[in-house]
């Protein structure tokens, strides 16, 4: 088993994925990158170093492939996996009842059914491992759905409630369990996506380093749910005091609804 620790990260060819290997192959860890992205995935390994990381092509929702992924990051690292970072999601923004059927699918198989493959796929490596963490991308439309994000919405409060039941049946495990939950970020999911009303009245102002960041607050201290930025965490913070019809006058207004 390596004396470093580990971690196990998918998503990882761009965006938030990569933002979070670096910075923890900076820090001093071992970086299993997984991705469909093979191009991605490959310039990533080569800036962070063959010495450091290790990295497969991988498709999470397809169990086959998930379990051969984590079957190489077992051999790679001895058996052992300190944080599993699930960050593999897609986005599709539109009037629900104009969506493909099709897409609508595809958002639901990969941010929900691939993190629950991922995540349970990964479980003898977390128990073996002492401390071992697992942190997953959910959203700020898990806190309460929002229009034109309506299946994306629903797949991150699946994310959320997982989290929070794993929380619980993982303790004894002595493996850590929680999410991370911002708004819009500024990255290549966001940017190939249409334009929703709540990007305009929200902005797009958060970077991937601004969710790495909170990324390591959460492998130091136990929260379950991780807010990103100031403005969303107030607004957070205020959804679990205020009363539901009061939280969605400040949703719709904030959704341009």
């Amino acid at each position: 088993m390596m004396n470093q620790p580990t971690l196990f990260v998918t998503g990882a060819a761009s965006g938030i994925g990569a933002t979070v290997a670096r910075r923890f192959a900076d820090r001093g860890w071992f970086i299993g990158l997984y991705d469909r992205n093979g191009e991605g995935l490959e310039h990533v390994h080569r800036e962070i170093g063959p010495e450091r990381s290790c990295f497969r092509q991988v498709d999470v929702t397809q169990t086959d492939q998930v379990e051969a992924a984590v079957q190489h990051f077992d051999e790679a690292t001895g058996g052992r996996m300190d944080l599993l970072f699930n960050s593999a999601g897609v986005l599709n923004i539109g009037r629900f009842e104009s969506m493909d059927p099709d897409d609508l699918r595809n958002v639901i198989d990969v941010n929900l059914t691939g993190m629950m493959l991922v995540t349970r796929l990964s479980f003898p490596l977390l128990r073996r491992t002492e401390g071992a963490r697992v942190i997953s991308m959910a959203s700020a439309s898990a806190v309460y759905g929002t229009p034109e994000l309506a299946t994306y919405s629903a797949t991150k409060g699946g994310v959320r409630t997982l989290t929070q039941a794993l929380n619980l049946e993982w303790a004894h495990h002595d493996i850590y369990v929680c999410d991370i939950v911002p708004p819009y970020v500024d990255s290549p999911m966001t940017r190939e996506a249409a334009r929703s009303a709540s990007m305009d009245r929200m902005g797009v102002d958060l970077t991937p380093d601004d969710v790495a960041d909170v990324v390591e607050q959460a492998v130091q201290e136990n929260r379950i749910h991780w807010p990103v930025g100031k403005q969303f965490a107030w607004l957070y913070r205020a959804s679990e005091v205020l009363p539901s019809n009061v939280v969605r006058l400040i949703m719709r207004y904030a959704s341009g609804f």
